[in-house]
């Protein structure tokens, strides 16, 4: 199989990694205009999931301040691992639709279904979205919560199957990661329910399968919106990103030699 190169034209040195953003248009109006200042040479931004695919008027306005800004900014496309909040049901009618490809909801903005592998300036990089909902109990099956939410065995085995990768996004935290997220599952500061904790177990299990077996030089993650890193002797690594309005959503991954700084806060140059 081969994989897709996305490196754009005239060629890329480095691009921005997003955590949730929760289909907040505040947070878009934000972000963009801090990476034009910030980092202006960067055009791809990879976001690790909760992006806001939702189907609904709101929704839908989200997407379209997504592109306006983005392409205010010059930033040529985001590309998305999805995460447990998004429309599973649009999700999964467009991947079957067109198997093992991405997804395009504007212009600028791509979906990628889960094991999808692709190139930017030499890095492989594999997107493999989706988690459990921890607050699934809250919700309203096939209107705001889908099963399809957390990746399959089916799923698991053919992203192992195509082997190592450089680059690991997911939305679902892996077990063994950083210590504040092993800590907030541990001590349960929400009071999620046993069987709440259960399907989070399996989901995470499933994630942390594909992880150990890819090696990955970097997993990138979301959901628990928490800003944190853990670093292995082995050169492996794991970050963690923070929501919108919080620190740590934004990062900056230098390419080749996949070097990771944080951004600071987006609302921070206006004032």
């Amino acid at each position: 199989m081969t994989i897709p190169d996305l490196t754009l034209p005239g060629g890329e040195s480095a691009v921005v990694i997003a955590g949730d953003w929760h289909g907040s248009i505040r947070w878009a109006q934000a972000v963009f205009p801090f990476l034009r200042r910030a980092v202006p040479d960067v055009r791809t931004v990879l976001h690790v999931g909760d992006f806001g695919i939702w189907p609904e008027r709101p929704g839908q306005g989200y997407l379209q301040t997504v592109e306006y800004w983005a392409r205010t900014a010059n930033v040529d496309r985001v590309l998305v691992t999805p995460g447990n909040h998004e429309d599973w049901a649009l999700l999964d009618a467009r991947f079957a639709a067109a198997p093992g490809e991405l997804v395009q909801l504007t212009e600028r903005v791509f979906v990628a279904p889960r094991g999808f592998r692709f190139t930017i300036a030499g890095i492989e990089f594999t997107s493999f979205g989706g988690a459990a909902s921890l607050d699934r109990a809250d919700r309203t099956p096939l209107r705001d919560w889908w099963p399809t939410e957390i990746p399959t065995e089916a799923d698991v085995a053919r992203a192992i199957a195509g082997g190592p990768t450089e680059v690991l996004l997911t939305h679902e935290t892996v077990d063994g990661g950083a210590a504040l997220v092993e800590q907030v599952l541990r001590s349960n500061p929400l009071g999620w329910s046993a069987e709440e904790l259960a399907y989070s177990a399996l989901s995470r299990g499933r994630v942390t399968e594909v992880h150990r077996a890819l090696h990955a030089r970097i997993l990138a993650h979301g959901h628990l919106h928490l800003k944190d890193e853990r670093h292995f002797g082995d050169g492996q690594r794991i970050f963690s990103l923070g929501s919108d309005g919080s620190a740590g959503n934004l990062a900056l991954l230098t390419l080749p030699d996949l070097r990771w700084s944080w951004l600071g806060d987006p609302r921070a140059w206006r004032r």
